[in-house]
């Protein structure tokens, strides 16, 4: 089974930890271990700050400080989708050859020359591969984009609907909005599961056999349109194992956080400030560590599944189970 494999490995091979760690950091992660330290704006803040701006949007005037703001926001959010992509997919393509030549050592030393062939081919030009891998993720991305722009419309109108007339004065507008508009929640949770797995599949594909994006993607939509019920397992199973993990360390190192910030307030003695940095600091560190294992399992879960389903993507030269072989090559399993 891939999941235990995957597992296996994951703990045999400590090499791959910070590389998938740093993958899911650059792919947005860094906003989730670092909540328990950053203070979220209150909407009265928000107001206070944006409605000058606002106010003069809806009059007609666009002010300059908005362009500037604007302009700001998309280069960093390009930047962090390219650069931030970019790294990220050459990382996860370096993961997957380490799982990979794990999984298949015992090929590797036997000197088949088809395995030999496929690891001079994919280990070449990482940068171009990194590239690729980074087009199928967007490429898989599409439909939750559109899910979002779509779903976006609707918050809006909701939004705007509790605003003017709440339906409910005692429940939060953030419940009330999610309440009255359950579907855009489901597509877009059901829209990123789907560009999770197609983009997984693809990566290994474009990582380990060389594919083109094209037929990396046809050949990752195929393979989870045929095996529906394990790439669900293979997705949740370690996502979950993910939040289990990211909620107790993201609380316990906001409590630890907040310690740091009482006993500042008490101005107590050094000894004290001393322990309660060194207690966040522990805990911090510890929630990486664990994430960065899971995060190492959840990579190797669709790479030890592609190599198995593919034979580490080399075949026996024989045509008959008894034809003669000039090498001594044959399938791995």
């Amino acid at each position: 089974m891939a999941l235990t494999g995957a597992l296996l490995i994951t703990l045999a091979t400590p090499a791959t930890w910070p590389l998938a760690l740093a993958a899911f950091l650059l792919r947005g992660g860094i906003l989730l271990v670092t909540l328990p330290i950053v203070v979220l704006p209150t909407p009265v803040g928000l107001g206070n700050v944006m409605a000058p701006t606002l106010t003069a949007i809806a009059l007609g005037a666009i002010p300059g400080v908005a362009v500037v703001a604007a302009a700001i926001a998309v280069v960093v959010v390009l930047g962090w989708l390219v650069v931030g992509g970019w790294l990220a997919a050459a990382l996860e393509a370096e993961g997957a050859r380490i799982v990979s030549r794990d999984e298949d050592m015992a090929a590797s030393r036997s000197g088949d020359p088809a395995v030999r062939e496929t690891s001079r081919v994919t280990n070449a030009g990482d940068a171009r591969v990194g590239a690729r891998i980074l087009v199928a993720r967007l490429t898989a991305y599409l439909p939750l984009a559109l899910v979002l722009g779509l779903g976006s419309i609707r918050i809006v109108q909701v939004t705007y609907s509790e605003l003017t007339l709440p339906s409910d004065v005692a429940t939060p507008i953030v419940l009330r909005v999610m309440r009255a508009s359950p579907e855009v929640a489901v597509a877009v949770v059901l829209a990123w599961m789907a560009g999770e797995i197609v983009g997984a599949v693809a990566g290994r594909r474009i990582a380990l056999a060389g594919d083109t994006v094209a037929a990396a993607l046809r050949a990752a939509v195929v393979t989870s349109v045929r095996h529906p019920l394990a790439a669900l397992a293979r997705f949740w199973l370690p996502t979950i194992a993910l939040l289990v993990v990211l909620a107790p360390s993201a609380l316990a190192a906001a409590s630890a956080w907040a310690a740091v910030g009482a006993i500042l307030s008490e101005r107590a003695d050094a000894g004290w400030i001393l322990a309660a940095v060194v207690l966040f600091v522990v805990l911090w560190v510890v929630g990486l560590l664990l994430a960065a294992v899971v995060c190492a399992w959840r990579a190797a879960v669709w790479t030890v599944a592609e190599v198995a389903g593919r034979g580490t993507f080399g075949g026996s030269s024989a045509r008959q189970p008894g034809d003669w072989q000039a090498d001594p090559s044959s399938a791995t399993l």
